[in-house]
């Protein structure tokens, strides 16, 4: 997915580009964002980061569970 409104760096991830996911992404998009917190830290890093300030219904949820399933916590 390209973010037009958000300047990020090749490998890079933020809060916005997770909330820009959950919030306009596709399904392609939301399974991408699924494999690569599987495998990326910093990815994982910027999801737990935007949970608590999501107000997308179930993807938020879904998340913290999997990344509770993946690293544990």
């Amino acid at each position: 997915m390209e973010h037009r409104h958000i300047n990020t760096k090749h490998g890079e991830w933020t809060v916005a580009m997770v909330h820009s996911i959950w919030e306009r992404g596709l399904e392609a998009d939301i399974w991408a964002l699924i494999q690569e917190v599987k495998h990326n830290t910093a990815a994982a890093d910027a999801v737990r980061k935007a949970i608590p300030h999501s107000t997308v219904y179930g993807w938020p949820r879904f998340f913290d569970l999997y990344l509770k399933a993946l690293y544990g916590g």
